[in-house]
């Protein structure tokens, strides 16, 4: 908006920009608010942010499969060729969910969808969806729950295969990365582009001011601040309890520990837990894919979880502990952090993407912004916010 001519005042209720995509540091370690991934294929962020400057550093392609002391490897032979045979040989999966796991990228690569709401067909769960794929229930069970409940925040396989078929384009069509000093360098490009006086930190919305019907500002700790357009960019809830507008209900959830090991482990491949109810759900040496995630001659993994978000962190560190060490017996883990984030994503069952809120109100003045009016991802949040930039404008 303030590249197109509009003066912006961002009123930021916490310390800092991001929201829920934000990183912390601690005794030189960067820690992230929870695990996140970036895929640069994602095709609006890429019209916002530059790649180069962020410096992302990639993923394998693929995952380790954990499960006990056995571990096996499933990968993509055309982008990690090192992995062929291993993939090959991996009994997670039978030859022929090899075979569909191809066909369904090479379907991927060909779907030129640019959003969640905007892919095509029928919507199902994503359970559904991929046992009428014909994927055995075997692979369903040690590869797609750890893989997906990673990127649904559920194992349950319940989110809308809408999501399932974007996400999986993205893995099929760019590469899995992070910026090399951290998620929370996204919104600090974003924010770049802002004269420096525009944000004002600390200064939470107590309440929008109204003329009539039209919304012509805000309130913050008793100071108004006029506006002839107000965007609310907020979470669900947030954003419902503030405009009274109707929002999608429900959350998924992670609860992330990060540890100081005391040597690298798992290489540059997320590691999948295909346990049968694991407390971790995933995991990985996030300071072998970035070494700035780590101070010089340090490590870092984190571990995710998918509930316990009530348990005492100490309660939380022996479960990360006692599962990551059948994996690693005499690893070295010694903790760093717990993040509770029970409001990660907004619930995507199927068909909810047909009845989100749009950017544009039935209130004069007021505008939505948020993953909410698109899907749950950094994709779905850039999309909003160009669209309610666009209502701004008048575009």
């Amino acid at each position: 908006m303030a590249e197109g001519g509009a003066e912006v005042v961002v009123l930021e209720g916490s310390d800092g920009i991001g929201g829920r995509v934000r990183t912390d540091e601690r005794d030189g370690f960067l820690l992230d608010r929870g695990f996140q991934v970036y895929f640069t294929s994602y095709p609006v962020s890429r019209r916002h942010l530059d790649h180069a400057s962020l410096d992302l550093r990639t993923f394998d392609p693929g995952a380790t499969l954990r499960r006990g002391v056995e571990s096996t490897v499933l990968s993509d032979p055309l982008r990690d060729p090192k992995a062929l045979v291993p993939s090959l040989l991996s009994g997670a999966a039978t030859f022929s969910d090899k075979l569909r796991t191809l066909r369904l990228g090479a379907a991927s690569v060909a779907d030129g969808t640019q959003s969640v709401g905007a892919v095509g067909g029928g919507d199902a769960s994503s359970l559904e969806y991929l046992r009428e794929q014909g994927f055995s229930e075997l692979f369903i069970d040690r590869f797609f729950r750890p893989f997906y409940g990673g990127i649904f925040l559920d194992r349950s396989l319940s989110t809308s295969s809408r999501v399932l078929r974007f996400t999986f384009k993205m893995l099929a069509t760019g590469r899995t990365t992070v910026p090399a000093r951290g998620i929370g360098r996204i919104p600090e490009q974003l924010a770049s582009h802002l004269p420096g006086d525009a944000i004002r930190l600390n200064s939470p919305v107590d309440a929008l001011l109204r003329e009539g019907e039209r919304v012509v500002g805000a309130r913050v700790g008793g100071v108004e601040v006029e506006s002839d357009r107000v965007v609310v960019a907020t979470d669900a809830p947030s954003a419902g309890g503030l405009t009274g507008s109707p929002v999608p209900e429900g959350a998924v959830g992670q609860l992330c520990a990060y540890f100081r090991t005391d040597r690298p482990v798992g290489g540059k491949k997320i590691m999948l837990n295909s346990e049968d109810d694991p407390f971790v759900n995933n995991a990985v040496g996030i300071s072998n894919v970035s070494p700035l995630y780590a101070p010089r001659g340090e490590h870092l993994l984190s571990a995710v979880s998918l509930g316990g978000f009530e348990l005492p962190d100490e309660e939380v560190y022996r479960r990360c502990v006692a599962e990551i060490s059948r994996w690693y017996p005499g690893l070295d883990l010694a903790p760093l952090a717990v993040y509770r984030v029970p409001y990660s994503q907004f619930d995507q069952p199927p068909g909810v993407h047909e009845g989100l809120p749009g950017n544009r109100t039935g209130t004069p003045g007021l505008v939505l912004a948020g993953d909410y009016t698109e899907d749950s991802s950094i994709n779905g949040s850039m999309l909003s916010g160009e669209k309610a930039a666009g209502e701004v404008l008048g575009r």
